[in-house]
């Protein structure tokens, strides 16, 4: 993609999101950084260096007026977004109907959210970049085939989608998930599913989206997982960096460090060792 371009990065006063940021300082790159906490956010600029290319900005992807008053700064100080960066992310391992309201309050619908409303600012060879996981296609695998016929039908609709999402609600709220052809046993169900929701979002990318892609920075070593990721942020930055900057991406893919994933495959992790790890971790 061409220099000089304005990107945004969300969540990115740390980890995966600070790293990105770091990588593309030395560019030509304008770069708003933007993140919740903006006390956290003057620190991660001061730990840049406070770059001239690297403008600060409040956005809590869970708040309709937060997104809001973010996109009038942007249109005001910048005009236009080049590629919009949706880092931003939460996982919880309880399965509970508030836990998966905040969850997907971040991971899905918030990100669907900032899209509606930056997207009369994108440039019109823009991208967005919708930071997934590799979770979202084990969870994925782990549906019933019903259920994954659906999700994967090719003429899926975002409305379409959201009911699969709703449905998933009642199915927590009235613990019937496997009964719904989800995947009840995974110890990472919510955050999973938040994914597998962003990542069909992502294929269908609906309407007036004209380059929407889905990246996994790996399993990296961040507060998101109490710090016990296999890599570091920085090489899962890289990962991201690669559809920010790279030209032969398509269109509503899935990638990680630089090659196309299937939406759809087993987990060849025990997840039950990683959430006994990040359980260690938090005593």
């Amino acid at each position: 993609m061409s220099s000089e371009r304005v990107i945004l990065v969300t969540g990115a006063n740390k980890g995966i999101g600070f790293e990105l940021v770091k990588k593309l300082v030395g560019s030509k790159d304008t770069v708003v950084l933007a993140c919740r906490d903006l006390n956290r956010g003057q620190e991660a600029l001061k730990q840049l260096g406070n770059q001239m290319n690297v403008h600060l900005i409040q956005l809590d992807t869970s708040s309709p007026q937060s997104i809001q008053e973010a996109t009038e700064q942007i249109k005001k100080k910048f005009g236009h977004l080049d590629v919009l960066v949706n880092n931003a992310g939460i996982a919880k391992h309880e399965k509970s109907l508030q836990a998966a309201t905040e969850i997907f309050g971040t991971n899905y619908h918030g990100i669907k959210k900032v899209n509606q409303h930056f997207l009369p600012l994108m440039n019109k060879n823009g991208r967005i970049v919708n930071v997934s996981s590799e979770v979202g296609a084990w969870t994925l695998d782990q549906c019933s085939d019903e259920l994954k016929q659906k999700l994967l039908h090719p003429n899926l609709t975002e409305a379409e989608l959201d009911k699969i999402v709703e449905s998933f609600f009642h199915a927590i709220e009235n613990h019937t998930e496997a009964e719904n052809g989800f995947p009840a046993e995974s110890p990472f169900l919510i955050y999973g599913m938040s994914k597998t929701a962003l990542n069909m979002y992502t294929r269908i990318h609906p309407a007036g989206y004209e380059s929407m892609i889905a990246v996994c920075p790996g399993y990296c070593a961040t507060d998101l997982n109490n710090h016990t990721g296999g890599r570091t942020a920085s090489v899962g930055a890289d990962s991201v960096l690669f559809v920010v900057n790279d030209k032969s991406v398509e269109n509503g893919k899935f990638y990680q460090d630089g090659k196309l994933k299937p939406w759809s495959y087993p987990c060849d992790t025990d997840l039950t060792k990683l959430l006994d790890s990040n359980k260690q971790k938090q005593k």
